[in-house]
């Protein structure tokens, strides 16, 4: 009797747990096996898409969440080199040094983005941390300077009263044209700078812990470097009580800011990230006051003792990233707006970074045969058939003929409304959002690059299920789609920039028109760049740009 109610339970489970099992599996798996064989059954629908290319002559690049400092060598597109120009803000106003202020020292500290991989001690007692860099791209050595900017950049554009956006050609012009402005004063120079992933050690003067060893400070990696103390001391003590330090705009028009400058050194370098929310100049002075606390212990209130303090300069405000790009000739050409194929497409679609270029998607924009053999818009013909659509994929294959595979192909692509400036509703719906390792993050929709067994990089899949079901229903209008680069496919907002368009893009005749665009903050902190086939005519009918939909249709139609 209980080996028999032993097995009814276990049925009992075993049945709970397969009807689970049943309820998990996908749509697609429920309308062949169940479906197909009474009233449905799935199908496919391949469609080829318009795509050309949209270049950019210059970008916005103030208002980053990240920056990008040093020289980049891309194997494919040329060189690129950022350089920063920002302004500083100080910790407080008015400030006062107190009585025979005399200044220590003078420190910039940039920290990298880095991640602590393992902490010991060594034989000699000591505790030794090791870092890993991320965000550093190349191995050999660059210029860097830093000066002292007199240039100045303000907060509204004089012409809208709007917020003052500046761009990746801004601070080469201005260095054109204002040279000596916004290089006034050279404060620190390295002739062939390497950011270096070594843990960053201070000693000091032993402090107050009754111990006699050095204290200790440790940081992690960063561009530490010494600044002149003769020319802040002219900068800051000596004008204490200056109306230049009673508020921020006064501050702003005395200190206009720094500029970091990079220069190859024999056509090379390397690309660095730098976190500058953490990154700030820090003055160290000593002063002298009276120790009427008897801090000394010597019986006495009225000795005159030395006392250190410090006056921290944090980079805020408008903060710019200066990028210069050598565009490889041939491709810079390719993707002229004049050699644009707007009504076939072209079979090359080329994606980069930074002040780049991006892809442009039509959509169902040609006309199909259909059931009466007679030409019919495409859209028009798909919204008549009432299908419920599955799923919705495009697969973008990468030129390897083109490219230089390995660790200079991007990981992702982002896809977006051209024309509202927003992300598809399928970003909306997956949940795969990984905000501690971006990367990883919105696989289902926009799918990482899938490399083959030498590691090559093959293709990108982008899945837009909801966006083509929206599109058949006539819920959403059928606007264009920009494909881009993408550093981090959680940024979501977009950058203003300026390419040149045709006043009719389908019409490749009409004119071409310098014109305000946007792409996506993601694709300006990019660096890299990759080239995916489109579907021109010498294109392998195997790697052609294709969106492919599966859906269910009632075998009644």
């Amino acid at each position: 009797m209980k080996l028999r109610d032993f097995l009814i339970k276990v049925t009992a489970i075993v049945a709970v747990i397969f009807t689970f099992s049943s309820c998990n599996d996908d749509f697609n798996s429920v309308g062949s096996e169940v479906l197909g064989d009474v009233n449905f059954q799935d199908k496919q629908y391949t469609a080829i898409p318009i795509a050309y290319n949209r270049s950019f002559e210059r970008v916005q690049t103030s208002g980053l969440p990240n920056y990008l400092l040093g020289v980049y060598n891309d194997p494919v597109y040329g060189q690129s080199i950022y350089g920063i120009l920002s302004q500083v803000e100080p910790e407080r106003f008015d400030p006062v040094y107190g009585d025979n202020a005399v200044l220590d020292s003078v420190v910039l500290n940039m920290p990298y983005f880095s991640t602590q991989t393992n902490v010991e001690t060594n034989d000699d007692g000591q505790i030794v941390t090791t870092y890993s860099l991320d965000s550093i791209y190349g191995t050999q050595p660059f210029r860097l300077s830093v000066y002292k900017s007199n240039y100045f950049l303000r907060d509204f554009n004089p012409d809208s009263n709007e917020r003052q956006l500046y761009f990746s050609d801004d601070v080469n012009t201005i260095e054109t044209n204002f040279g000596t402005e916004l290089k006034e004063e050279l404060l620190y120079t390295d002739d062939a700078f390497i950011p270096s992933g070594e843990e960053l050690i201070l000693k000091g003067p032993d402090g107050t812990d009754e111990d006699t060893e050095e204290d200790i400070t440790r940081f992690a990696p960063a561009l530490r470097v010494k600044l002149p103390v003769d020319f802040f001391t002219q900068q800051f003590l000596d004008r204490e009580g200056n109306a230049e330090f009673s508020n921020i705009n006064n501050f702003r028009n005395f200190f206009r800011g720094i500029y970091f400058k990079a220069e190859s050194v024999n056509n090379t370098g390397n690309l660095l990230a730098l976190d500058m929310t953490n990154a700030d100049i820090t003055l160290f002075y000593t002063f002298e006051k009276v120790d009427t606390a008897d801090e000394d212990e010597d019986g006495s209130n009225t000795d005159i003792v030395e006392d250190q303090a410090t006056l921290r300069l944090s980079f805020s405000n408008n903060i710019i990233n200066a990028i210069d790009t050598q565009l490889n000739p041939t491709i810079a050409e390719e993707v002229r707006i004049e050699n644009q194929d707007l009504v076939n497409g072209e079979e090359n679609l080329y994606l980069k970074g930074g002040d780049g270029s991006l892809a442009i998607i039509d959509l169902f924009s040609g006309d199909v045969l259909n059931e009466n053999d007679e030409l019919e818009n495409e859209l028009e013909f798909l919204q008549r058939q009432n299908w419920l659509i599955n799923d919705a994929s495009i697969k973008l294959y990468i030129n390897q003929d083109l490219m230089t595979s390995g660790d200079t192909e991007p990981e992702r692509i982002f896809i977006y409304n051209l024309e509202t400036d927003d992300v598809l509703l399928d970003y909306r719906r997956d949940f795969t959002i990984n905000e501690e390792s971006p990367v990883n993050s919105i696989t289902d929709h926009l799918g990482r690059i899938s490399r083959g067994s030498d590691e090559r990089g093959e293709f990108y899949k982008i899945r837009i299920t909801s966006h083509i079901n929206d599109l058949l229903k006539g819920d959403i209008d059928n606007a264009k789609l920009g494909l881009s680069v993408s550093q981090n496919v959680n940024i979501l907002s977009n950058a203003d920039g300026f390419a040149f368009s045709r006043s009719d893009e389908t019409d490749p005749s009409s004119d071409i028109n310098l014109e305000e665009k946007t792409t996506p903050f993601s694709s300006v902190i990019s660096h890299e760049g990759t080239i995916l086939y489109g579907n021109g005519q010498n294109v392998p009918e195997d790697k052609r740009l294709k969106l492919d939909i599966f859906y269910t249709e009632s075998n009644d139609n």
